[in-house]
């Protein structure tokens, strides 16, 4: 019977380096500027695709947590671009907390439906192809989710391949986790707000807090053991 080491020798002979374990270096991040998620993860990882999930028409910190990202990449002299399928972009929000409107390239849609999905998918591999963006945001978001489900797996997987080359990280705002494992981080996002005020009347009810949950459905960069749990809080202007 011939020995473990016997047959190592013979393997490595034929195929040099088949039984080598190489270690997977850390990759690179982008810090998200929100110290609850940095520590969690470390970052949003550079040459690979993250989404961001929230159910739409609701309240989730989705938003928050990508102008936040934006802020400290235009922050540091990058440049982003940001396509927006719904065309729900507010440029003032963005510059209240930070992003150097300068540096962004906004990409409006200007379809609806479908035919909106596949303008930010055609203009984000543009955007990818010709190459100088820290960050390139796909906002689907406020799509209809049965039109989100029509994106085959093929174009997710395409998408997360081209990446890996480039410097970029690709950052896509989904109502459900849409990308699944060509994800190389899913976020799932939800939000319950604090009111100030009385309840007698209505209209003198503010919000004062705006607690964020964050759940790290998948990441590469730790191998959690179980799904980690973690929570931002905003606090409005007139607060």
């Amino acid at each position: 019977m011939c020995s473990v080491a016997f047959i190592r020798s013979q393997v490595e002979r034929r195929i040099p380096g088949a039984l080598t374990i190489y270690e997977r270096s850390a990759p690179e991040v982008f810090s998200s500027g929100i110290p609850a998620i940095d520590r969690e993860m470390g970052g949003v990882p550079k040459s690979a695709l993250t989404q961001m999930c929230a159910p739409s028409g609701v309240t989730s910190g989705r938003t928050t947590l990508l102008l936040s990202l934006l802020a400290q990449v235009t922050g540091k002299e990058q440049f982003c671009a940001l396509v927006d399928a719904s065309d729900c972009f507010d440029p003032e929000s963005a510059d209240a907390v930070g992003v150097c409107l300068s540096r962004l390239l906004w990409v409006r849609c200007i379809e609806r439906g479908m035919k909106a999905v596949e303008q930010a998918f055609k203009s984000a591999d543009i955007l990818i192809q010709n190459g100088g963006f820290g960050v390139i945001a796909i906002d689907l978001g406020n799509v209809d989710e049965k039109l989100i489900r029509k994106i085959p797996l093929t174009t997710w997987f395409r998408f997360a391949r081209v990446m890996e080359a480039l410097p970029s990280a690709l950052v896509i705002l989904l109502p459900y986790s849409a990308a699944q494992s060509c994800a190389a981080l899913t976020l799932n996002l939800a939000a319950s707000a604090q009111w100030s005020g009385t309840d007698a009347v209505s209209h003198t009810r503010l919000i004062s807090n705006v607690e964020f949950n964050v759940e790290v459905g998948r990441t590469r960069t730790k191998k959690p053991v179980q799904s980690a749990r973690n929570n931002f809080t905003v606090r409005p202007q007139w607060a």
